[in-house]
């Protein structure tokens, strides 16, 4: 899961695509970086958070009216800060000059290795999309029909999730195309404003840099936008498309639309179901800040119990998509403070988007219940989490979800309530988070394998079966 953007139009794009940068900051906090072109590449990229990246004046203001950005969540490759500064994206080549950058997970590069003489510089999965694009581009004029010709290849050979968004350039003609993968998985609109175009990850965007939205770009499609705002898309491959479940339960902000859908309104709506399928006495309603606060919402709504702030955050880094457990320890114990005056002698609800591993819910009950709660029940907008994901999320081990034993058998909600201290707990049901999304969505990791796309399947059994001792079984 990472943040992407890219723009194209008759003005310098470096300033708006560093504001789009923190607009999806949220997205990837492992590095950032941003790729400006005008016959000469520039380009910055670091481990790290979005400020810390672009910490001087020179780094933000580079010329050219094309060019990417990306904040990355690691997927591959590993997690030391050597490493993450290895893998930061923008990536690039220069023969021929082509720069991409990525959000998804391409699961098959043992494969895609062997069809291509070029090698990988990073360990990355966008390599497996950057090598086989450069081949089918390589001494050949670039023009619209060869980047449709040579997406065709590469999406013939790429299996897994992705959006991708390539820079190219062929004498003075710089062409901004993407490519989706046929069920997109990750999301990716396309904005306007005054002549420019910006293809990223979530609308949210458009408000930070004035932009209009446009439309959600389709699976299995590439659009290509050239200097003068002429756009050609064409979509390759058309299947029943399966947006990841987890961009409406964490990782789109609230504020974003995927697909026509209000990402606010899907986890209010949650939040109501949530309550009806799971009622509780209490006397409180408690977001977990900020994940679990439109869930509360709805809860809070449809149950009539009332709303409270009992848990206050201090900082902005998101604990899950942290690389390491050390790290996501220290955010959750540095990055909350629990407000006696509203918890003491409360029976609280405490509702959350989601539980992983565990880290967050375990310390919430305790610091709940130090903070004088009477009993904590929690409700979760997001059923049981079970199994790897291998399209772009970085949950790696079946052994690491708290809703399966050290056997890998899965636990029942009881189980888990006494497992975290809680004296209840519930999640919403299969059937629930689907009709508050509205529509069929890719949820390999709560329903394995059936909720992966069918021709995914078998490929997901096989890397569940492969799994090693702390990497990741596609690696």
């Amino acid at each position: 899961m990472c943040g992407i953007v890219g723009i194209i139009g008759g003005k310098p794009v470096s300033r708006l695509i560093y504001h789009s940068l923190f607009a999806i900051q949220h997205r990837g906090q492992s590095s950032a970086g941003k790729l400006t072109y005008d016959g000469n590449i520039h380009v910055t990229k670091d481990a790290g958070l979005v400020r810390d990246v672009f910490d001087e004046e020179k780094k933000i203001d580079t010329p050219g009216n094309v060019g990417i950005g990306h904040t990355r969540y690691s997927t591959a490759g590993l997690d030391d800060v050597d490493s993450l500064k290895k893998n930061a994206q923008p990536e690039y080549l220069v023969n021929p000059f082509l720069s991409v950058v990525h959000n998804g997970n391409v699961y098959n590069s043992s494969e895609i290795s062997k069809m291509t003489k070029r090698k990988p510089r990073t360990d990355c999965d966008v390599q497996w999309l950057l090598l086989p694009m450069a081949d089918n581009l390589f001494k050949k004029e670039l023009n619209v029909d060869t980047i449709f010709e040579a997406c065709k290849d590469v999406m013939s050979k790429a299996k897994g999730s992705y959006s991708a968004l390539f820079l190219a350039d062929s004498g003075d003609n710089p062409f901004l195309f993407a490519m989706t993968d046929p069920y997109k998985i990750r999301p990716l609109v396309l904005g306007k404003h005054d002549g420019m175009y910006c293809l990223t990850s979530e609308t949210r965007v458009f408000k930070k840099i004035n932009f209009e939205y446009v439309k959600d770009i389709p699976g299995g499609s590439v659009i290509i936008i050239d200097k003068d705002g002429n756009i050609y898309e064409k979509q390759l491959i058309k299947k029943h498309e399966k947006p990841c479940m987890f961009e409406y339960v964490y990782f789109a902000k609230p504020d974003s639309r995927i697909n026509g859908r209000s990402v606010h309104n899907v986890r209010v709506e949650i939040g109501q179901l949530l309550a009806k399928e799971n009622p509780v006495k209490a006397d409180i309603v408690v977001p977990v800040p900020e994940s679990g606060r439109r869930y509360a919402t709805g809860f809070s709504r449809e149950s009539g119990i009332p709303l409270e702030e009992g848990l206050m955050k201090d900082k902005d880094e998101r604990s899950f998509i942290c690389q390491t457990q050390e790290n996501r320890d220290k955010v959750v114990k540095e990055g909350l403070s629990f407000l006696r005056s509203v918890l003491d002698g409360k029976r609280v609800v405490l509702v959350d988007d989601s539980i992983v591993r565990g880290t967050n819910i375990r310390k919430l009950v305790r610091g709940v219940k130090e903070a004088g709660a009477r009993e904590v029940h929690i409700r979760i907008g997001c059923p049981p989490l079970i199994a790897p994901c291998y399209l772009g999320i970085d949950m790696r081990s079946r052994k690491e979800f708290l809703a399966c034993d050290n056997d890998g058998e899965i636990r029942t909600f009881d189980e888990i309530a006494k497992e975290v201290g809680a004296d209840s707990l519930a999640y919403i049901s299969m059937d629930g988070l689907r009709s508050a999304i509205g529509f069929d969505t890719c949820r390999g990791c709560i329903d394995f394998p059936d909720g992966y796309p069918p021709e995914i399947r078998k490929d997901a059994l096989n890397l569940f079966k492969k799994e090693g001792k702390g990497i990741r079984a596609y690696e």
